[in-house]
């Protein structure tokens, strides 16, 4: 087999343990997520034997230290006796083991530029027949998950019980979406509504959060096409962005009054719509203070946060809305040492503009989202997440001068 028809088969792995594990429910249940886990060690074997029978160089990059932090440290604290739940940490360990090689394979198989444009362009096409999918569903699932799960408790949205995750997902995929948009080609009013089916689902899904990001995303990317450094063609092309702006506009508008948007609205005028999370959030931080060396173990959340809840409000809370706070204390310093290193590497170079809006925004606005709420415990959001974040650094410094990704020819 040649090294381009394995890097295709490849991707083509990628893609469908992504879309497996979006549509599995996120992959939150054990089943979903060990078939993610077994797809990622398989891949990752996979590639050791084609590396070991046809030698070549492999490919680094600087994000699989900080991201090999979790597996690591999560190891270290059910083999030390650190963590105050074994069971639950050796689980998370595994976890964080599997989407580690799944980054790790995404990274060699995203040194070839066609294998990244492929991938991208495969993730807006996949995001829009979710939004489809998504928007279908929720006008005639009567809460029901595919029309016959049914959700005790939460806010469906796709294949997600919560819509909060459906929302994190999405921000992953607009910009790219929008940035097909504003390319000027035949194509340009297909990928408009493509953009607008996506930012309208993230509307109707009733987050509020990704909708604020969401929004946010779509002035970035507007704004800095407008205001590049102008080009010889530049006059033309702005001239289209005021078009795609407008209908981009417009759809949010008319989802805003679709009956279904209500809830949207009223979880806006909440008085104090963080005040619960708030409290949970206070609360896991005395925990983390009380253990900020080593933490209580990964994945050991549930069992801990009891004992630190102020009053109890007949709710189990599976996860502290606060990712940056609940890794902070499941892991210690290790937690926000990550989230450190990460920002540090994402926002010291000058990135492209183009690779910048594809790929730092989107990573960036997920990160900012699990300030929130838990994006990042999530199994598929968070490969997503990871997928998306393997699309930088392609191939190593040198490669990525040479060879940078642009949406100039996608397909």
């Amino acid at each position: 087999m040649t090294p381009y028809r394995f890097r295709v088969l490849s991707t083509a792995a990628l893609f469908a343990l992504l879309a497996f594990a979006v549509l599995a429910f996120g992959a939150v249940d054990t089943w979903a997520l060990t078939i993610l886990a077994v797809g990622s060690f398989a891949l990752a074997a996979a590639w050791a034997v084609r590396l070991a029978l046809h030698p070549a160089p492999v490919v680094w990059n600087p994000f699989l230290l900080p991201l090999a932090i979790p597996a690591l440290w999560t190891a270290a604290q059910q083999a030390l006796g650190w963590s105050v739940f074994p069971y639950r940490t050796s689980a998370e360990a595994l976890k964080w083991l599997a989407l580690w090689l799944l980054f790790a394979v995404a990274v060699q198989v995203f040194a070839d530029t066609s294998m990244r444009r492929g991938f991208g362009l495969a993730l807006v096409w996949f995001g829009f027949a979710l939004s489809t999918f998504a928007l279908i569903q929720n006008f005639t699932s009567r809460g029901m998950i595919y029309w016959l799960v049914p959700v005790v408790a939460g806010k469906i949205f796709g294949p997600f019980v919560n819509a909060n995750h459906f929302g994190s997902l999405m921000e992953l995929i607009v910009p790219s979406a929008l940035l097909l948009a504003l390319r000027p080609s035949r194509q340009q009013l297909i990928y408009g509504a493509v953009a607008a089916m996506l930012v309208a689902s993230v509307v109707l899904s009733g987050s509020r959060a990704a909708t604020v990001l969401v929004a946010i995303q779509i002035l970035v990317v507007l704004g800095s096409k407008t205001f590049a450094p102008a080009r010889s063609s530049a006059g033309p092309h702005r001239r289209r962005l005021w078009p795609v702006a407008a209908a981009l506009a417009a759809v949010a508008g008319i989802a805003l009054f679709v009956v279904t948007s209500r809830s949207l609205l009223d979880r806006f005028e909440e008085e104090q719509p963080y005040q619960v999370r708030w409290t949970l959030v206070q609360s896991t931080w005395r925990l983390f203070l009380s253990r900020p060396w080593v933490g209580f173990g990964g994945g050991t959340f549930e069992q801990v946060y009891p004992s630190a809840a102020p009053f109890d409000l007949g709710v189990v809370w599976t996860h502290a809305h606060n990712d940056p706070v609940q890794f902070a204390m499941e892991w210690g310093v290790a937690g926000p040492a990550m989230l450190a290193s990460i920002l540090w590497l994402l926002l010291r170079r000058r990135w492209p503009l183009d690779l910048w809006l594809r790929v730092v925004l989107p990573v960036l606005t997920v990160l900012a989202h699990s300030w929130v709420d838990f994006p990042l415990q999530i199994p598929a959001v968070a490969a997503a997440w990871l997928l998306t974040l393997a699309l930088l650094h392609p191939g190593g410094r040198a490669a990525t001068r040479a060879a940078e990704p642009t949406l100039e020819n996608p397909l």
